[in-house]
């Protein structure tokens, strides 16, 4: 769960060296480059860092990040950097295995009530396809927002995994999310704009 909330909060805002589109496999030059960024970038904020990867509709609406391979191992080199020290070759290949036929995404939400975040829906669009997640990490209770009793209340991190089949990386594809009241917030990404 900690890893989990590490992910969704370091995928905020990077600018990508050259996008080549989202690569499922990556070579040994990808895999370098992106340990070399993130170990690189230890300043910046998880949000900060993974710019590129993200679309934030605005404070008390939603964010989501997509969650490629090339952008885990930018967060792993940047925290192992943390701990002074690089990421071996088996965090590293571990990382990719997990990452591996699918597409994930991670969600910065709003909500009035603390427990809105399970009652998220989640659906992956592709052409004329409506597709439902593999995964789903939701926090039973939210957590205050800065602008607590206020409006927006409450923010969650969530976690959406889908099968990556007959997607491929110039291709488009839209994260749809539906809250208990029916209000549904629209995340477009390019993934040839991605790595």
């Amino acid at each position: 769960m900690k890893r989990e909330l590490l992910y969704i909060v370091l995928f905020g805002a990077l600018l990508s060296p050259q996008a080549e589109g989202v690569q499922l496999k990556l070579g040994d030059k990808d895999i370098k480059e992106a340990i070399y960024y993130g170990s690189h970038r230890k300043e910046l904020s998880h949000p900060e860092l993974l710019k590129a990867w993200r679309i934030d509709l605005g404070y008390g609406v939603g964010s989501a990040t997509l969650i490629t391979p090339y952008a885990s191992l930018i967060i792993l080199a940047k925290e192992s950097t943390l701990t002074s020290r690089e990421p071996t070759e088996r965090e590293i290949q571990k990382e990719l295995e997990e990452k591996s036929g699918q597409i994930s995404f991670g969600c910065g939400l709003y909500g009035e009530e603390i427990d809105f975040a399970p009652n998220c829906k989640a659906v992956l669009e592709y052409k004329d396809e409506k597709r439902g997640p593999t995964h789903t990490s939701l926090p039973p209770s939210a957590n205050y927002t800065k602008s607590y009793p206020a409006s927006p209340r409450f923010w969650a991190l969530c976690f959406f995994r889908f099968p990556m089949t007959g997607i491929g990386a110039n291709d488009k594809v839209t994260l749809v999310l539906t809250d208990a009241k029916g209000k549904e917030l629209r995340f477009p990404f390019d993934l040839s704009q991605l790595r």
